[in-house]
């Protein structure tokens, strides 16, 4: 199991591969989706749910663990309340 540390330091790198390699080319056309970042390599696999992001990770990745954030940025879940997706400038 990671410690806290540990699972920071494995979201930032898929995050930041995320950034360097894919938000330019994902963004326009994918923007709220779901996307699983496997860091080491940087590769990725998209879904509309977590049901999809299950199955094409498993397919694609087999058993390495990946980081699930929203193409253009936020939580893969979100649990009551309103949600609206909105892109922000800058």
């Amino acid at each position: 199991m990671m410690t806290k540390t540990q699972r920071d330091e494995f979201a930032s790198r898929a995050e930041r591969a995320y950034a360097e390699r894919w938000k330019a080319v994902l963004e326009p056309d994918h923007f709220g989706e779901l996307i699983a970042v496997e860091p080491d390599s940087g590769d990725y696999v998209l879904g509309k749910d977590l049901w999809e992001i299950e199955s094409e990770r498993e397919r694609k990745f087999g058993s390495k663990l990946v980081h699930i954030f929203r193409v253009g940025g936020g939580a893969a879940v979100r649990i009551g309340g309103a949600v609206r997706h909105a892109r922000l400038s800058g």
